[in-house]
């Protein structure tokens, strides 16, 4: 009898050992991305102010990494919808779903203030920030994914069924119509870049259906722009349907590219990806890093394994959590918003780069 109480010690004895090599920070996430798990004891992340849009609340939401808690009210930074107030029209706003992107920008031409520029499903603006009112707005069909603000005042556009990328002259009005258009099947994503003067994209080739990272050059006027491909920096994605395009904070030569089956970083200079430190996580259809390194993300809820318990119910392309990672990939921890169905995310950052 003394013996087999004394094997039963030293199991529990083994057993707390093992329980006691847990990480700190709580359970990482069976398939290296949150899974709805938080840390035992959350902690505050340094770093720039992370926007997303929220699928659920109809607007574009703005957050402290710094807030532990980010149901709490004083977490919230700022919010956004084309209000009426703002100068937007009734039916701009009934359309407003909570956006698909959110870029803010300093704008030399415009008295150095910041603008952003936002895009959804069916329409399109650039506001001043963080008054939020109306610069220039249109309903526009194609399902668009993404907007830039490019330096002259004009809008980029990638609209995903329309299988285009446009250059609006909205430096020329509030409701000014012209646009410049390039084809590109499952056009998911604009980031321009001021070092080499050209707008990065993501779709298909429509000849062969390759799926591709390519740059459009900008020509004719700010008023009547033209576009065409830099053929030398097209390259065939690594997996199929490219999504986000974001810089890489730290570094010019990098950028942060997403697709359905992975992530990368692409070297502008080499023009060869490699895969994101996070591992090439699937279906990431937003990421950043922070000045500091950190690597900030947003994942659908549908693709994790497990599903997360809190996540969003209202669609399968969104999350309610928000995975933090280090720079070499660990994960740190995450924020879940209770309800919450966050599609893109950026930071708040008014640079392009």
């Amino acid at each position: 009898m003394k013996k087999i109480c004394f094997a039963l010690l030293i199991c529990l004895i083994n057993l707390n050992i093992a329980c006691s090599k847990k990480p700190v920070g709580g359970d990482s996430p069976t398939d290296s991305a949150n899974t709805g798990n938080t840390p035992a004891a959350p902690v505050s992340y340094t770093g720039l102010l992370v926007a997303l849009t929220n699928n659920t609340s109809k607007k574009i939401e703005i957050y402290d990494p710094v807030s532990t808690d980010w149901n709490l009210s004083d977490a919230k930074k700022w919010s956004w919808g084309p209000t009426v107030n703002l100068g937007f029209s009734a039916d701009e706003n009934s359309k407003f779903g909570g956006g698909t992107d959110f870029k803010p920008r300093k704008m030399p031409i415009w008295q150095n203030a910041d603008y952003a520029a936002i895009s959804d499903n069916s329409f399109a603006a650039i506001i001043e920030y963080p008054s939020g009112v109306r610069k220039w707005s249109k309903i526009i069909s194609g399902n668009l994914h993404s907007a830039e603000l490019l330096p002259n005042g004009n809008i980029a556009l990638a609209a995903s069924d329309g299988n285009w990328i446009r250059v609006y002259a909205s430096s020329q009005g509030p409701d000014n119509n012209t646009y410049a258009e390039y084809t590109l099947l499952a056009a998911h994503a604009v980031l321009w870049d001021p070092d080499l003067s050209v707008l990065w994209v993501t779709g298909q080739d429509p000849s062969t259906n390759a799926h591709i990272l390519t740059a459009l050059a900008i020509a004719g006027t700010d008023a009547k722009p033209e576009l065409t491909e830099v053929i030398t920096y097209r390259k065939t994605l690594p997996t199929a349907w490219g999504h986000e395009i974001g810089a890489y904070y730290g570094n010019k030569n990098l950028l942060w590219v997403t697709s359905n089956g992975g992530e990368y970083v692409f070297n502008k200079t080499t023009k060869s990806f490699s895969t994101a430190p996070t591992n090439g996580l699937t279906f990431v259809k937003g990421i950043i890093n922070q000045p500091s390194g950190q690597i900030v993300l947003v994942r659908p809820d549908a693709n994790k394994n497990p599903r997360p318990a809190i996540g969003c119910t209202l669609n399968d392309w969104s999350t309610s959590t928000i995975d933090f990672y280090a720079a070499n990939g660990q994960w740190q921890g995450a924020r879940i918003v209770n309800g919450a169905c966050f599609y893109k995310l950026k930071l708040v950052n008014d640079s392009y780069q």
